[in-house]
Formats: C-alpha cells, sequence, structure tokens
C-alpha cells in the first residue's frame, strides 16, 4: 500500500490530467511543500486554485449519487450543500460534467424562473 504522499502525489497527477481532459486547459502538479497559503496542488492557467483530495471516502459523495439517481436525462447531476456555521454555499458535481453544467447555464441565460 502506498504511502500518504506516493497517494496524495498520484491523485494530484491524477487531478491534473482530469482538470486538462474536462476542460482543455492545461494543468500540472505543482509539488508544492510548504502548504504556504496561495500555493495550489495542481496549477492551471485559468485564475482557479485547485485543492486536491483523494480519500479513501467522502462522504458527500453520496449526496453526488443521490442527484446522479435522482435526475432526469439531460440535466446535469449538481449538489449545493453547505455546512452548518458556515455560511458558503458549496457546489458539487463530477469534473466530466462541468461543459455540460456550462452549455445548460448557458442555454438559460435570460429565462425567466419557474
Amino acid at each position: 500500500m502506498p504511502n500518504s504522499r506516493t497517494k496524495g502525489a498520484v491523485g494530484e497527477r491524477e487531478a491534473a490530467a482530469a482538470w486538462t481532459a474536462a476542460t482543455g486547459l492545461a494543468a500540472h502538479r505543482t509539488a508544492q511543500r510548504t502548504g504556504r497559503h496561495g500555493d495550489a496542488d495542481v496549477a492551471t492557467t485559468a485564475p482557479v486554485h485547485l485543492e486536491i483530495k483523494r480519500r479513501a471516502r467522502i462522504s458527500a459523495i453520496e449526496f453526488l449519487r443521490q442527484a446522479e439517481r435522482d435526475a432526469v436525462v439531460g440535466a446535469v447531476p449538481t449538489v449545493l450543500c453547505r455546512e452548518d456555521g458556515d455560511t458558503g454555499w458549496v457546489v458539487m458535481l463530477r469534473l466530466a460534467d462541468l461543459t455540460a453544467l456550462r452549455v445548460a447555464l448557458a442555454s438559460a441565460d435570460g429565462k425567466p424562473l419557474l
């Protein structure tokens, strides 16, 4: 079994490749060691800070799996969640669905809410 440092490095490389495949934007592992404020795990050409977490189990993934089960065909499974005590909402979706979400949001622009 790999140690946590190796697992983290592998996860960061996988995440960089997945980001590039999903967005078409170059990304690479920074191999940052200091954990300083502002240092991303993966750097990309977009003004996005990519912090990478790879765990054996992430409980919030169950929320996404529910959205995937319940979504009608053509809808992008997306979760909005927040912890009690934190006022910021988090958006969660599969990276592979990022382009579909962008298209869905663009197609809804200017349409009245129901």
